[in-house]
């Protein structure tokens, strides 16, 4: 799997470093990649909110289910399975988009965590031999993103990595401008140490907090039970990490956040949840209507055909029996004629005119 995503981050690398050979500033770069990004995934963005949009409009439909066959796992499935094909709803259809989206994430994570590789376009031997120079020199690395430390390493400590690296190769590094608005994104911020670099830990959750928030009420979700203290846990667990990985990859998940605010409201252009939802529910009754009309048509001319040909061949026999008792009295003589006449009167006086 991490070749995968080694393979999605090679493009992605190289968008990254046109961007910053542009800008000349590692922060804006970020901040450009992440928006670039957001625009190319736009049509998954899209096609994921469709979907969210209709499963949410079966919802209650799928809470009763659950609730009635509680007990009944096999029965419970069945019925859910029936409900979305009735109404046009593929439980995949929402998770799609993100199944083909996380290998793309894991990218541009891979690239952010790799300023080395995907800015410095240095090898991995020549990564692999700094590592080992800045691990002598007693360098601590980041957990997330070791090539931070050894870019920091390279610029305070120059000579010491002349053996592993041209002198063109020391100078690009020295030259990346790593700063945003005056922090260093190299730096990993520390619990112990309070400082200006703080601001960025604090941003991060704030606009990951924010960005929960916003879009499940843009969305119309409603988080009920355990589940409403989801976006408080996923803000402490990016908190967490904001205080374990260099400054930059943090920086990264607040443009992110916020372009991911942008987008749903890009969507909610298109896109009204509750006016989405009354119109999906309106297609759903007519798509209900229709399935029981042609239901019954298909019922309808078997039992027709069978009534109709009956009665078909009933006129037919008794049309048949009429023309020849007509041709038989046809062929009565006078005297025999008479003796009929006689009969169907004495028949009427007894049993009555019919």
């Amino acid at each position: 799997m991490g070749a995968i995503f080694d393979i999605i981050a090679i493009p992605l690398g190289w968008l990254l470093k046109l961007i910053y050979d542009v800008v000349m500033n590692y922060g804006l770069a970020l901040m450009l990649f992440t928006l670039v990004t957001k625009i190319i995934l736009f049509p998954l963005s899209w096609k994921q909110k469709k979907s969210s949009i209709r499963m949410a409009a079966i919802q209650p439909m799928i809470n009763d289910i659950n609730k009635k066959y509680a007990n009944n796992m096999q029965k419970r499935q069945e019925e859910l399975a029936r409900v979305q094909q009735e109404n046009g709803v593929s439980a995949s259809a929402g998770c799609l988009p993100m199944l083909i989206q996380l290998p793309i994430l894991f990218g541009l994570i891979n690239v952010i965590y790799q300023p080395l590789t995907h800015i410095a376009k240095l090898s991995k031997e020549a990564i692999a031999a700094s590592q080992t120079i800045a691990t002598d020199l007693g360098v601590k690395f980041s957990q997330y993103s070791p090539e931070s430390s050894i870019l920091t390493t390279v610029r305070n400590n120059p000579e010491a990595f002349s053996s592993v690296l041209s002198a063109d190769q020391i100078a690009y590094i020295q030259d990346i401008n790593m700063t945003f608005f005056g922090l260093d994104l190299t730096v990993i911020p520390s619990i112990k140490d309070p400082g200006l670099i703080w601001i960025i830990p604090i941003l991060s959750v704030v606009s990951m907090l924010a960005s929960q928030i916003i879009m499940m009420k843009l969305n119309g979700q409603k988080m009920e039970g355990p589940m409403r203290w989801m976006p408080i846990y996923t803000t402490l667990m990016f908190g967490y990490f904001a205080f374990a990985m260099p400054a930059g990859v943090t920086v990264y998940w607040i443009f992110s956040s916020i372009f991911g605010i942008l987008t749903d409201l890009v969507l909610r252009i298109f896109f009204d949840p509750e006016k989405e939802k009354a119109k999906i529910e309106e297609e759903m009754k007519e798509r209900r209507k229709a399935a029981k009309a042609q239901g019954n048509r298909k019922a309808a001319p078997g039992a027709d055909g069978k009534m109709s040909a009956s009665s078909a061949e009933l006129g037919k026999k008794r049309l048949e029996k009429a023309r020849a008792t007509a041709e038989l009295e046809d062929e009565l003589t006078e005297e025999q004629a008479a003796r009929l006449a006689k009969a169907r009167a004495k028949e009427r006086e007894t049993y009555g005119a019919k």
